[in-house]
């Protein structure tokens, strides 16, 4: 990810990875038709000029001279031979460039898909990439730390990221051999013009009173047949970089306000999403009209910006317009004129060399014609190494936070030992003058332990789980799992992506494919929906995607049977039986009992009793309980835990 962090990295990137030989193979093909292509836009000028020279010497028939009509008929043949060669040398050069359309377009889907591997593979390498680029996000000011919109800068920008490095390194090479190729087809075609052989003849006499008639005899200023083609390309010289610092300016102020278009649009995307993802809240609180604010506002930054790059964009082409018409239908006539008018040049020669200097023009106005898609480019570009940064930054983990707060964890493994220890372990809240608001001295978790923590809302329990989890960023103390311990986070409300069969879904995260049917049937009937069993391999459920399918305490069972099929070492459990009534809560710890018995599970619990296993003892042997920001782990409960909880709080 780091050759992504920049520019030229970014822009290479596809050319120097494992594919290179893929790479390389579809740009040469697209290079050598842009060559051909180059030559043939010369054989297309020069049909044209035929064609049009034919016209033009058409003589019609006059009485019923048969002379006249024998002369009209040759002419007529003439004229379809001509417009015939110029429509097959078109259709073939549109063939042409139809196949490297084909060829340039694969080369972009291919690139693009490596592209995209290479972000989804780093935010998704482990648990807190993605966890990490979305949370923290601002640091106090108006920008934030973290980059906006995701989603926007993996599907937008890799869209037209390396789409717009083929076009414009596929615009230029064109330019370059277009140029070639034209420029000598002008200068074969040339003729003199009076008025510089003129010029020329008195630059070299004086040439002759400077430096000697010996010396200037070696130097001749008179252009002679090429006339006409420097007067192309001094037009070209004087016309073309004129109109390119107006596009070059122009162009920049598109580029900027791209980039703050897409930001903008990742702002009002980014509410959009964060919105349907709690309309749930949204509608108990009735908060459609603050909400409807919140979008209008977004969506008016945005569109302020939008109308600006209209009238950018209205300018722009009205310039492009105007250019084009300049540069094919009036100025590239001039040229050749002077040559026409003295007689030195026929009608064809005079219209080809036209034709000649328009195609000139276009192709050195390539950068002209480029200065939105070059804008793009950069504006594209930005966003993304903007985020290849960003997962870079936050890769660093302790780095990172501790630029706004404490954190100075240490995670380590140990070959012995018990499965889980923290010691001398502190939470703190953002902010480096935040105080930790718990402690917690020493915690040992052996196979079979069973621990539940105790304490009033808001004290640090569930953040003490994510902590030992790893997710939880600000604070310090050392936490040492045992080599291979798999540990296994169970909270209220369970992940369950769109677009997974059940079986997947029980599976979760492991692949479907790495437990069988059976394993995955059995678990299932042994938490109570064994009639779904059915249906595993479906995504939905009468149309259904699952999540809207399984009710609160559905889904706790299906979070039970994910832990049957991983089998954790370690466990933890953030009142993963809050939408279970009592009877399902006893079956979801005698089922942890039976199946998991060596597993040691940390446990914030929700209700006012504690568990019991089917013989009637207690399920958790200990209590961590905390107060006043200090947890303590006391061995031996057989208190009820409604009354220890009353009288904490």
């Amino acid at each position: 990810m780091g050759r992504l962090t920049g520019f030229w990295g970014l822009l290479s990137a596809y050319w120097r990875s494992e594919r290179w030989r893929e790479a390389w193979t579809l740009t040469a093909i697209v290079f050598v038709l842009t060559t051909v292509l180059s030559k043939a836009s010369v054989w297309v000028a020069l049909a044209s000029a035929d064609f049009m020279a034919a016209l033009v010497n058409i003589q019609p028939a006059s009485g019923d001279s048969a002379l006249s009509a024998s002369s009209s008929l040759a002419s007529g043949h003439v004229v379809l031979m001509a417009a015939g060669a110029y429509l097959a040398i078109f259709l073939a050069r549109t063939a042409g460039v139809a196949l490297r359309h084909f060829v340039s377009s694969t080369l972009h889907r291919r690139a693009r898909g490596w592209l995209v591997a290479q972000f989804n593979d780093a935010i998704l390498a482990d648990e807190r990439i993605a966890f990490d680029l979305m949370s923290d996000r601002s640091d106090g000011g108006d920008r934030s730390r973290m980059p906006d919109a995701v989603d926007q800068r993996v599907d937008e920008c890799t869209g037209g990221l390396y789409g717009g490095v083929i076009g414009l390194a596929m615009g230029l090479w064109g330019a370059v051999t277009s140029i070639y190729f034209v420029f000598a087809a002008l200068l074969e075609r040339g003729e003199a013009v009076p008025f510089l052989d003129r010029w020329g003849a008195e630059a070299n006499a004086g040439l002759a009173r400077l430096i000697g008639p010996e010396a200037a005899a070696h130097i001749d200023l008179v252009p002679g047949a090429y006339g006409s083609g420097l007067l192309s390309l001094g037009l070209v010289a004087v016309f073309v970089p004129c109109a390119t610092l107006i596009a070059w300016k122009l162009g920049r102020i598109i580029e900027r306000l791209t980039i703050l278009r897409q930001r903008r649009d990742g702002a009002w995307r980014g509410e959009w999403g964060v919105m349907m993802n709690r309309v749930a809240q949204l509608a108990i609180g009735r908060g459609e009209r603050a909400q409807k604010r919140i979008n209008r506002a977004l969506y008016a930054d945005l569109d302020a910006t939008w109308g600006k790059q209209n009238w950018l964009g209205c300018g722009l082409m009205m310039f492009n317009s105007t250019y084009g018409f300049l540069s094919a239908r009036l100025l590239a006539y001039l040229p050749a004129l002077p040559a026409y008018m003295a007689n030195n040049m026929n009608f064809r020669d005079y219209i080809a060399s036209s034709e000649l200097t328009a195609e000139l023009i276009g192709d050195v106005s390539w950068f002209i014609n480029v200065m939105p898609a070059i804008a793009t480019l950069k504006a594209n570009a930005a966003r993304l190494t903007e985020l290849a940064q960003a997962i870079e930054r936050v890769r660093e983990r302790d780095a990172f936070y501790a630029e706004t707060g404490a954190s100075a964890f240490e995670r380590g493994s140990s070959a012995k030992g018990p499965l889980l220890e923290a010691g001398d372990l502190r939470l703190h809240h953002r902010g480096h003058d935040a105080p930790a608001f718990l402690h917690l001295a020493h915690l040992r978790l052996d196979e079979g332990s069973r621990v539940f923590l105790n304490g009033v809302n808001g004290c640090g329990k569930s953040s003490l789980l994510k902590a030992v989890a790893g997710i939880w960023p600000y604070g310090s103390g050392r936490i040492t799992r045992r080599d291979g311990a798999r540990i296994f986070f169970a909270g209220q409300e369970p992940d369950l992506p769109d677009r997974l069969s059940l079986k997947a879904l029980v599976s979760y995260p492991d692949a479907p494919e790495d437990h069988s049917d059976i394993a995955i049937a059995m678990a299932l009937s042994r938490v109570g929906l064994g009639d779904f069993v059915h249906v595993l391999d479906q995504p939905l459920y009468q149309g259904k995607n699952w999540r809207n399918v399984f009710s609160g305490g559905q889904k706790q069972r299906l979070v039970l049977a994910r832990i049957l099929i991983a089998r954790p070492d370690i466990l933890l459990l953030d009142e993963a039986t809050a939408a279970l009534d009592v009877e399902a809560t006893m079956d979801f710890y005698a089922t942890l009992d039976e199946s998991l018995p060596k597993a040691a599970v940390l446990a914030v619990l929700h209700g006012g009793s504690l568990p019991v296993t089917p013989d009637g003892a207690s399920y958790y042997q200990s209590m961590l309980d905390i107060r006043d920001g200090s947890a303590i782990l006391r061995h031996g409960i057989a208190h009820e835990f409604g009354a220890s909880r009353h009288a904490a709080e």
